[in-house]
């Protein structure tokens, strides 16, 4: 069996279509899609500052007005005193500022005060804001009112935009949801303590907040490293069957017969071949990877270890794939099923496995199917590993390849033809 699996390896590498196919055209795609696509998996969010407009149309008197007004309601001064102290407590106005001139919405928004509406909406019409916030005269008093007297709230925020589609006014609509959130909150709490409410600080700790993923986020490099690494593996396998069928026309493989070597020991050739080259591909689309881009530089001897340890698993069920194809090839009359293999099944396998794009972005379904697949399942364990997980953590995906491999053999074996062919 080595001098069959020597002989598949010499004629591979001899040959410069395949050659290129297996080894240059993965490393060609990886520098385009990772110099075009540089931040397409990292998981920072970048955006420009924008700018939004504000009018706040409600005085700081409002506090006064609505004493005044419950005064008018011939309350009792006590009752009116407790509703203006829990009003004080709870001032949507002063919270909203609060929140839009905070730091943090300042990295998003920039906020640009207004006078009038009329001004603000021109502003709007012209371009140069992209946003438009309006508090309209009575907010305060209103919201006290629906809050502490059960009435009905006449006023509301105002949000006006260019574009209800765009990026930018889901940001503002997430900065006002998070404020009438917050507002919610502190009203509840202000209620229910009727405006006595305080915030205690405690030593005790009661539990931190740790991501899983303890590395740096996955770059674009690494991820089309894997993509494509997984993806031209798949080829290995039409490749050394396309050499099969060609070895049935020269009669080769009857020829093997008729020397007393055992049927299977051609099969498990093929099995061998498609394991050792495509393991020696991966290495070298890594190494090189790494040498030339980063990819991997600065990793642990753990991590090349198990990475070595998922590829040999991946290898393996490319290997299989191998010894399936040669045992259909050597029953069919053509080489469509090598063809077939390689130009579409390994193009939707490539798709579904996530190698041109993270199909969890499109549906996490997708992604569930995809882990179904070898080089899908591969992708998901090289990226685990990649974003600081253990090898006991992505032994699953082993597993289920394994199980994959075992099957597809034994298939390979059951097809495999006994006895001579002509």
């Amino acid at each position: 069996m080595f001098q069959l699996l020597k002989k598949d390896s010499l004629i591979l590498m001899r040959s410069r279509a395949d050659l290129t196919e297996l080894l240059f055209m993965p490393f060609i795609l990886i520098a385009i899609l990772g110099l075009a696509l540089g931040n397409l998996t990292l998981t920072e969010f970048n955006i420009n500052t924008f700018p939004v407009g504000f009018v706040q149309q409600d005085s700081e008197e409002s506090l006064e007005a609505w004493r005044n007004d419950l005064s008018d309601l011939q309350l009792p001064d006590e009752a009116v005193l407790q509703l203006v102290s829990q009003a004080e407590s709870v001032t949507p106005g002063n919270q909203l500022n609060d929140i839009l001139t905070s730091e943090e919405i300042a990295e998003w928004i920039d906020l640009v005060i207004y006078s009038s509406i009329s001004e603000a909406e021109d502003a709007l019409e012209d371009g140069d804001i992209t946003g438009l916030i309006i508090m309209p005269d009575g907010f305060n008093e209103a919201v006290w009112s629906a809050l502490f007297l059960d009435e009905a709230n006449s006023q509301s925020l105002r949000l006006e935009v260019q574009d209800s589609t765009s990026v930018t006014t889901d940001i503002v609509r997430g900065v006002l949801t998070t404020y009438a959130d917050q507002f919610n909150l502190e009203a509840s709490v202000a209620v229910a303590t009727e405006g006595q409410a305080e915030v205690i600080e405690t030593p005790e700790e009661y539990g931190t907040l740790e991501t899983l993923t303890r590395e740096e986020p996955v770059s674009s490099f690494q991820y089309y490293t894997i993509g494509m690494g997984v993806m031209f593996a798949l080829h290995t396998a039409p490749a050394l069957s396309t050499r099969a069928f060609k070895e049935k026309k020269q009669h080769v493989f009857g020829r093997l017969m008729l020397s007393g070597t055992r049927p299977y020991t051609f099969l498990a050739s093929k099995m061998a071949a498609g394991t050792v080259i495509t393991f020696i591909q991966l290495l070298i689309l890594f190494i090189l990877s790494t040498l030339v881009f980063g990819t991997f530089r600065g990793r642990s001897v753990i991590f090349w270890g198990d990475m070595i340890m998922v590829s040999v698993v991946f290898s393996l069920v490319v290997g299989s794939i191998s010894s399936l194809l040669t045992s259909v090839t050597l029953h069919s009359e053509s080489n469509a099923s090598s063809g077939f293999f390689g130009g579409i099944i390994v193009t939707l396998f490539a798709f579904v496995g996530g190698s041109f794009t993270p199909v969890e972005n499109f549906s996490q379904l997708l992604r569930s199917i995809g882990n179904w697949t070898p080089n899908g399942a591969m992708m998901t364990a090289y990226l685990q590993l990649l974003q600081g997980f253990a090898l006991t953590e992505v032994m699953g995906m082993l597993i289920r390849v394994l199980g994959m491999t075992v099957i597809i053999l034994a298939i390979s074996i059951m097809l495999f033809p006994k006895r001579r062919l002509d």
